[in-house]
């Protein structure tokens, strides 16, 4: 199944996004592709490639009429774009208040990583090879990653930026408080367990964080037994710098 959202990913995708908002705007393929400052071919172009990734149309011609005919939106092509701008509403607005960083985490951003932390870039370590990135979290908590130069190049990354970090839930581990103040780690976000599904070897833990994001973290069954952790229970999140993966919104 074609998944329309990549339409809104990687590049090009802020033509697009303005070629939508033109078109939602002028209801003229023509006047559109002068709004955006293209030629009417490259917009039919963006237009039909967009028609085709997605199972259905988001933008459609009309014919005849008193207007004689003009392009508009889909019902699913309006949709897409309402949602994806009330997002860029959110990501503006989050200048530190925790609300608008938490709706950052309801994007639709399809990944296999069960957890997506959105938080803003307030330091930026530059290396040779690897650059520290500092990430501020809604709640007040911070955030380390490590990624290549070259990645942090590519997209960008500076201070101020918005980001979502992410991290599978096999990369975390889960201490008590105390004992989590003697790990060698870069990351250790405190939390409360909010829901424990038990496996038959596993269990998969949901950690509730300041702020209103939660973690899942998968754990072996012994080790929850020896922790006593239960809900309720206070717990801390351990991972790596280098096990996070930072995504933008392009």
């Amino acid at each position: 199944m074609n998944d329309p959202w990549q339409l809104f990913a990687g590049h090009g995708a802020s033509q697009r996004l303005a070629l939508l908002r033109a078109i939602a705007a002028e209801g003229s393929i023509s006047a559109a592709a002068r709004s955006c400052g293209i030629s009417y071919k490259a917009a039919w172009q963006q237009v039909d490639n967009m028609n085709r990734q997605s199972d259905s149309p988001l933008v459609e011609r009309l014919t005849g009429g008193r207007g004689g005919g003009g392009t508009r939106l889909t019902e699913l092509g309006a949709q897409l774009l309402h949602a994806w701008d009330n997002a860029g509403s959110a990501l503006q607005a989050a200048t530190g208040a925790s609300p608008a960083l938490s709706d950052i985490s309801r994007l639709p951003l399809r990944t296999s990583a069960r957890n997506q932390l959105p938080g803003r870039i307030t330091r930026l370590d530059a290396g040779a090879v690897n650059d520290t990135v500092h990430i501020a979290l809604a709640g007040g908590q911070t955030l380390t990653a490590q990624v290549t130069r070259g990645s942090s190049l590519e997209l960008g990354l500076a201070a101020g930026l918005q980001v979502v970090a992410l991290i599978k839930a096999s990369w975390l581990a889960l201490a008590t408080p105390d004992a989590a103040t003697g790990i060698a780690v870069a990351n250790r976000l405190q939390g409360q367990i909010l829901r424990l599904t038990p496996g038959a070897v596993n269990s998969e833990v949901i950690v509730q964080l300041p702020g209103g994001n939660t973690l899942c973290a998968m754990v072996d069954n012994d080790s929850i037994a020896s922790l006593q952790l239960q809900p309720g229970s206070d717990v801390s999140a351990l991972f790596s710098a280098q096990n996070v993966i930072l995504g933008i919104f392009d």
